[in-house]
């Protein structure tokens, strides 16, 4: 019972200011939120969810803000006035509307679209079985056989209904090589096509050793039973009736593999109507990796009590993170499901969490609190009943700042051994290579806000200005840094992704713009139809008969008016969350 009455504490409250309560909102839960609005009067009216500008921006950026992967930097000294790439386009496009009312558009008009190369399903759909795709859509050469989709369109996702749930809504997307992962407010992770490595090894276990796998153990024991039960010494079938008395009849035997296919049928989850995008679970979701014993069981519950907060991707293999603040990876052929990791030798994630993480072409890092960035590129394969894999990991030296010039604000992951990022003082790039850190000034306008990688090139983000500087085997030279630039002098980037040989960029506007190879008339640059892109419109070439380039950055035009709030590239492939009007 409280001994203070409910004016008195209302009156002591009023005191505070709404910015320090808005301070605080960032480490409240939803819930957490619901009871302090239920509080006093003070706080209800502060926090009311009907009305609360405060509270509905709060909720907003706790619900796509994306702040666990490296497309947003940390919160940087100064940058108090900072948006994330989503705030600032709806603030940008919908300036009349409410916090609440740029939540629902985000939250229910946001939409996953592709485009790019056909194979392994990659797009999230085949030539065949996406309704909304046309034929002026589609690249072809001169025959039937389709190559790509040349436009953004629409991924079947969960059919239309009048209320929306956390399952429809789409928080992140994120691309590989050979792959889109999607991550939804419900904390449900999916990955489309049929293979996210295209058969190439990630960060996993070194070369020849290979995750313990009880599917394959306990399939061996089922025949070996089955063989030992109905065969006799040299594969002959064996009688127990008496001599002279014909062995009976074994007839159709029982299927080996039901309990098997029974557990693949419950676990293959797609999404409803469309086969291309399949949700994917971690091991400790199954009885048969935990208990160290052969088990088909699935629990559903326990299929849906992990539940992801952030992913990221490389070339053949992506992480995702909990909001226990695990990590779960991905990173080999061999991992249908995800492998929890673990960072020995490390303090407790209770004392030091995970704050965000990144994924480069065959490596991986995380900022860990009071820790620092923490790199690797191969872990220990999982033996029988182990649950989590240790990390074959580095430290890096002096990132550990939380507060300070010091404090790395982003940061950004290559090939091999190389990490790049920026800290608070704003003025340099640090380069991690081998073992060795060193900084590189360069004549950039404005200070330096956040990093992205591309498969040869980093991407500099200032207050001011967007660059690319090319990374070679680890190496930077300054020579080559260039300022990207718009036709639309009332614009500017404030997002860029890459694939193998393209490039894609978010303006402030909320407006796409693409650029570089379209390799073997896949469609990836979303321009349309090379016969559009070379005659109609000459902003491309072809360089071969299959081969288009477009050397500076051209608006991506849909059939009408649109806001784009998120990017992604990879291999030759383009995905995006755009809002149709």
């Amino acid at each position: 019972m409280n001994d203070f009455p409910d004016q008195n504490l209302t009156t002591s409250y009023e005191n505070l200011s709404p910015d320090i309560v808005q301070a605080t909102l960032p480490f409240l839960s939803q819930g957490d939120i619901i009871h302090l609005s239920h509080t006093n009067k003070y706080f209800h009216k502060l926090l009311n969810f009907d009305s609360s500008e405060t509270l509905w921006h709060e909720l907003y950026n706790k619900a796509f803000g994306t702040p666990y992967g490296n497309e947003e930097p940390f919160v940087a000294k100064g940058s108090g006035e900072f948006k994330t790439c989503s705030e600032s386009i709806m603030l940008q496009r919908y300036p009349e509307k409410s916090w609440h009312d740029r939540y629902k558009i985000r939250a229910e008009q946001a939409k996953f679209y592709t485009w790019g190369c056909f194979k392994h399903a990659r797009l999230g759909y085949t030539p065949t079985s996406n309704e909304n795709l046309t034929e002026e859509g589609m690249n072809s050469f001169g025959g039937r056989v389709k190559f790509g989709v040349n436009i953004p369109t629409l991924v079947p996702w969960f059919p239309k209904c009048e209320q929306h749930s956390d399952d429809d809504t789409i928080i992140q997307i994120s691309s590989g090589g050979f792959s889109f992962q999607i991550l939804t407010k419900s904390g449900k992770l999916y990955s489309t096509g049929s293979t996210f490595t295209g058969g190439h090894k990630g960060p996993g276990p070194a070369v020849g050793e290979h995750d313990f796998d009880p599917l394959r153990a306990a399939v061996r024991e089922l025949e070996e039973s089955f063989h030992h039960t109905h065969h006799g010494i040299g594969g002959q079938i064996s009688t127990t009736g008496a001599i002279g008395v014909s062995p009976p009849s074994l007839g159709p035997h029982q299927n080996l593999y039901e309990p098997l296919q029974q557990m693949e049928t419950q676990t293959a989850e797609t999404v409803p109507q469309n086969e291309h995008v399949r949700r994917l679970f971690a091991r400790n979701c199954f009885e048969m990796f935990t208990s160290g014993a052969p088990s088909f069981n699935v629990n559903q519950e326990k299929l849906n009590s992990i539940k992801f907060i952030a992913v990221v991707s490389g070339r053949s293999h992506f992480l995702a993170m909990d909001e226990e603040r695990d990590l779960y990876s991905w990173d080999s052929p061999d991992s249908e499901f995800g492998v929890k990791l673990r960072f020995d030798g490390l303090p407790s994630k209770s004392t030091n969490p995970i704050i965000k993480i990144g994924c480069g072409w065959d490596l991986n890092c995380a900022f860990i609190y009071k820790i620092g960035l923490v790199v690797w590129n191969s872990r220990r394969a999982l033996k029988n009943g182990e649950i989590s894999s240790s990390v074959n990991f580095k430290v890096i030296p002096n990132t550990n700042d939380v507060t300070g010039p010091g404090k790395v604000v982003d940061f950004a992951c290559f090939q091999g051994d190389c990490i790049i990022f920026i800290t608070n003082e704003g003025e340099k790039i640090w380069r991690y290579y081998r073992g060795v850190v060193y900084a590189l000034e360069l004549p950039l306008e404005g200070q330096l806000l956040k990093l992205s990688s591309c498969l040869s090139s980093l991407v500099l983000f200032t207050d001011q200005s967007c660059y690319t500087l090319k990374v070679n085997d680890g190496n930077l030279n300054p020579d080559n840094l260039t300022k990207v630039l718009l036709e639309d002098k009332d614009d500017r980037i404030i997002s860029l992704s890459s694939g193998d040989y393209h490039t894609v960029a978010l303006t402030h506007n909320g407006v796409l713009y693409s650029w570089g190879l379209e390799s073997q008339l896949c469609g990836c640059l979303g321009l349309g139809s090379p016969h559009n892109v070379i005659d109609d419109r000459n902003i491309g070439r072809w360089e071969s008969p299959r081969n288009m380039r477009v050397v500076k950055p051209q608006k991506i035009k849909l059939d009408s008016d649109y806001t784009c709030l998120a990017i992604c590239a990879g291999g030759w492939q383009t995905g995006a969350l755009i809002v149709k009007k």
